[in-house]
Order: C-alpha cells, then sequence, then structure tokens
C-alpha cells in the first residue's frame, strides 16, 4: 500500500491545523491582556498627574490667598512642563439687617483655581481640574 494514505498521515496534518487555532486563540488572548494592561497604565498615569496639579494648585491657594486676584501669572510644573493656571475672584456682598438696621457685608473672596484637562494631558474633552477656596 501506498503511504500516502496512511491514516496517522492524515491526522498529522489535523493535529496541525489544532495547533494553529490553539495558537491563534492563544495569541488573541495575549493581545487582550495587553490592550487592558496598556488602559490600566493610562489611567495610573492620568491619576498621577491629577494628584501632583492638585497638590500644587492647593500649595498655591494656601501660599498665596487672595494676592492671587492681583493679576500675576501662576503656573504650576506638570512632567509635560509648566503650564498656565487660570485664576477667577468673586467678592459675594450682602445686605444683612438686624433689628431694623442695613448693613452691607463682604463675604471672604472666593478664589478658583483652574487647569484645562488638556494642559494635563488627559483629553481635550473632560472637564477642567478646579480647586477653589470655597468647596
Amino acid at each position: 500500500m501506498s503511504t500516502c494514505f496512511d491514516p496517522r498521515r492524515r491526522q498529522r496534518g489535523d493535529m496541525m491545523l489544532e495547533a494553529l487555532v490553539g495558537v491563534l486563540i492563544t495569541s488573541i488572548i495575549g493581545a487582550g491582556l495587553a490592550h487592558v494592561a496598556s488602559r490600566v497604565l493610562s489611567g495610573q498615569r492620568d491619576a498621577k498627574v491629577e494628584n501632583i496639579a492638585v497638590e500644587q494648585l492647593r500649595a498655591q491657594l494656601e501660599s498665596g490667598g487672595i494676592s492671587l486676584c492681583d493679576g500675576g501669572a501662576v503656573t504650576i510644573t506638570l512632567p509635560g512642563g509648566d503650564k498656565a493656571v487660570a485664576v477667577d475672584c468673586e467678592v459675594a456682598a450682602a445686605n444683612i439687617t438686624v433689628a431694623g438696621i442695613e448693613r452691607a457685608v463682604d463675604a471672604p473672596q472666593r478664589v478658583e483655581l483652574r487647569i484645562a484637562a488638556a494642559d494635563l494631558g488627559i483629553g481635550d474633552e473632560s472637564a477642567p481640574l478646579i480647586v477653589s477656596s470655597r468647596q
């Protein structure tokens, strides 16, 4: 008999096909795990940059206080370089009447420091990071 019709020879081809399918499935699983790992690392990086920004904004707010409203430039240092911070100040005035006497009272000035999400490198569509004296 010819060796071309040997049942073991046909079986070897089936085994090669099964091995190829197994390698394909394993590579798809590996690619999925790599994708998940990259997303996790990206999220950790974003959280770390946000934490650095919040710490520096709080330090600026503590050290500068309402003097930040004078119009000087405020910057913070991030891994991507120095970034400008927008300063917004608001005075809340109210009239208070006690025993028929009305007085105008100025509440403490609110100081708000804001940095865009694009400056943090976490996406253009995300909301800005805001640290305020009235939170």
